[in-house]
């Protein structure tokens, strides 16, 4: 059996705060079988990547000098998230990645009563030492993965595939990636595409793809 992951299980593995983390990273930890990726998919998921690792960088600095400033004490991890969610309402990060972040910091240090002025010093040194984790478990992810060399255009030898898809409400970047998948079945025997995307996956559990090489459409979730 082989593996084809669709961008968001790559961005999954990596962002630890991801709401997708823990199912990627069950699968590409525990998957005795190859795994591959395209060049269309590593393009995407490297610019995706660096917009998440800006927003996160925005709103670690922004928690920071909330912080700074703060002169309350939190008593439990509610009340600190419940602070630092509602002070950081108009940072572009979405609710879950911020929950998750507040929650590793927290538990990180184990806090049982938040003063302030630890908070603070704390979350200087957790912000400096956090991107280091994504860079961590991207090269491991680069380790692990298998490229499918098929170039970035590799959708115009089956223009007629995404077309399909496309008309079918597989949308792109997403029909051009399945083709990707197509053209890696074509030399890898039994290949499954994995996705974590809903939408794409019910678009294409609704038509017939009996076309494509690709032996099954999965949801890691």
């Amino acid at each position: 059996m082989n593996y084809f992951i669709d961008t968001n299980v790559a961005i999954g593995y990596t962002v630890v705060h991801d709401k997708w983390h823990e199912p990627s990273r069950d699968f590409i930890n525990n998957c005795e079988d190859s795994i591959f990726w395209s060049n269309l998919v590593v393009k995407e998921y490297g610019e995706k990547l660096d917009e998440i690792l800006d927003v996160i960088d925005e709103f670690l600095k922004i928690c920071s000098s909330i912080l700074r400033k703060n002169e309350m004490d939190f008593y439990s991890l509610f009340e600190f998230e419940m602070f630092i969610l509602k002070k950081t309402s108009f940072c572009d990060l979405d609710d879950i990645k911020k929950q998750k972040i507040i929650n590793h910091f927290w538990n990180k240090n184990n806090f049982t009563i938040g003063i302030s002025t630890n908070l603070h010093s704390n979350f200087l040194r957790f912000a400096d030492d956090f991107e280091e984790v994504y860079h961590q478990r991207d090269s491991t992810l680069n380790k692990i993965l298998k490229l499918h060399n098929c170039g970035l255009k590799n959708f115009i030898k089956y223009y007629e595939y995404a077309l399909k898809l496309y008309n079918g409400g597989v949308h792109s970047p997403d029909c051009r990636i399945i083709v990707d998948a197509h053209d890696c079945g074509l030399k890898y025997d039994d290949l499954i595409f994995l996705t974590t995307d809903e939408k794409m996956f019910e678009a294409i559990i609704r038509q017939d793809t009996s076309y494509l090489k690709i032996l099954e459409f999965k949801l890691c979730n």
